[in-house]
C-alpha cells in the first residue's frame, strides 16, 4: 500500500480510539455532554469515518478504474490539511471558540476552513479518477462483414438501395429495420440469404465510398488468433535488464532480489493481489501512481550489481 493511504487509515484507527475514550468520559460526567458533544461528533466523524474512507479509496479506486490520480500530491496536502484542520477545530471549540466572540472564534472558523479546502482536495482526486476518459469513435472508413446491418443503415442511409438491390427484400419493411437488422451482422445476413459476401461488400463500399477495392474480412474470424497472440507483457531472462513492458511475475522468477523494490514502493500486500504476475512494471507503478523510471532504475540497479558478481 502506498504511503499516504496507509496513513489514513492509521490515523482514522487513532482517532477511533480517541473518539471511544472522550465517549466513555461523557459518560461518566454527563456534565461534558454540552461542550464536548461537538469534539465527539468531529473526531469520529472527519477523523474516524472520513480518513478510512480517503486511505482505502485512495488505495483501491485507482486500481478499480484503472486510472491514475489526477493529482498525487493533493493526497498529502489533503492529509496534512485535514488533520490540522480537525485538531484546531475541536480545540478551540472545547476552548469555547465557537460560541465566544473575539479572536478564538475566528480562529475556529480558520480552523474550519481549512478543513474545509482538504474535504475540497479529497473530492477532486476521488471524483475525477473515476471519470473514464471520452472516447471519440473513429470514423467507418470501410464496411466489413461483422457489422450489424441496422448500424450500417442508420449511418449509411444509401446503402438501403444496395441492399434491396442484392435481395435483401425484408429490409423495405420498417418493422424489421428496427428488430432483426440491429442483431444481425451482414456476413450472417448473406449466409441467410446466400448471397455472396465478398461480391456484396464491394458492392456496398463502392456506394458508400465510392471505393471498389476488397473489404476486409470480418473481424470475428481473427478474434481467437488475436487473443491468442495479445500478450500483456513481457518476460524476462537471465542477463537481460528490465524495461517498462516486462512482467512482474517473469522479472520476480529470474531476479528475486528485486522483489524488495516493489514492498518499498507498493507494500507486501501487492504480491497478495493475483494479477500482478501478467502486469508489467509499467503498468504496476501507474496504478501507485509512481513514476516508472524510478521503479525502473531500482530494479535496474539490483540486476546490474548482481550481474557483476
Amino acid at each position: 500500500m502506498e504511503n499516504y493511504p496507509k496513513r489514513f487509515i492509521q490515523a482514522g484507527l487513532i482517532y477511533i480510539l480517541m473518539g471511544m475514550l472522550l465517549g466513555v468520559a461523557m459518560s461518566i460526567d454527563p456534565t461534558l455532554n454540552a461542550r464536548m458533544r461537538f469534539v465527539h461528533i468531529h473526531v469520529n466523524l472527519l477523523g474516524f469515518m472520513t480518513m478510512m474512507i480517503a486511505g482505502v479509496a485512495y488505495h483501491v479506486l485507482p486500481r478499480f478504474s484503472a486510472r491514475t490520480i489526477p493529482w498525487p500530491n493533493g493526497m498529502k496536502y489533503h492529509f496534512y490539511l485535514q488533520n490540522i484542520g480537525l485538531v484546531g477545530m475541536v480545540s478551540t471549540h472545547a476552548a469555547g471558540g465557537n460560541w465566544k466572540e473575539g479572536a478564538l472564534h475566528w480562529l475556529f472558523v480558520l480552523f474550519a476552513l481549512i478543513t474545509a479546502l482538504a474535504l475540497v482536495f479529497m473530492f477532486y482526486n476521488l471524483f475525477f479518477v473515476l471519470m473514464a476518459p471520452k472516447e471519440e469513435p473513429e470514423p467507418v472508413k470501410q464496411i466489413t462483414g461483422d457489422m450489424k446491418v441496422g448500424a450500417v443503415l442508420d449511418e449509411f442511409p444509401q446503402s438501403m438501395a444496395v441492399f434491396l438491390e442484392s435481395g435483401f427484400d425484408s429490409l423495405a419493411n420498417p418493422a424489421a429495420r428496427k428488430t432483426f437488422a440491429k442483431y444481425v451482422s451482414i456476413e450472417k445476413a448473406c449466409e441467410k440469404h446466400n448471397v455472396d459476401m465478398a461480391e456484396f461488400l464491394i458492392k456496398l463500399n463502392a456506394a458508400v465510398f465510392g471505393s471498389s477495392t476488397s473489404p476486409t474480412m470480418p473481424e470475428s474470424s481473427n478474434k481467437g488468433e488475436e487473443a491468442e497472440n495479445k500478450n500483456p507483457g513481457k518476460e524476462i531472462f537471465q542477463g537481460e535488464t528490465c524495461k517498462a513492458e516486462t512482467m512482474v511475475g517473469s522479472l520476480i522468477k529470474v531476479y528475486p532480489a528485486t522483489k524488495s523494490v516493489f514492498e518499498k514502493h507498493y507494500g507486501e500486500g501487492c504480491f497478495s493481489c493475483p494479477g500482478q504476475t501478467f502486469e508489467s512494471v509499467e503498468e504496476t507503478a501507474q496504478m501507485h501512481n509512481i513514476d516508472p523510471k524510478i521503479v525502473l532504475d531500482e530494479i535496474n540497479a539490483i540486476i546490474e550489481e548482481g550481474l557483476k558478481k
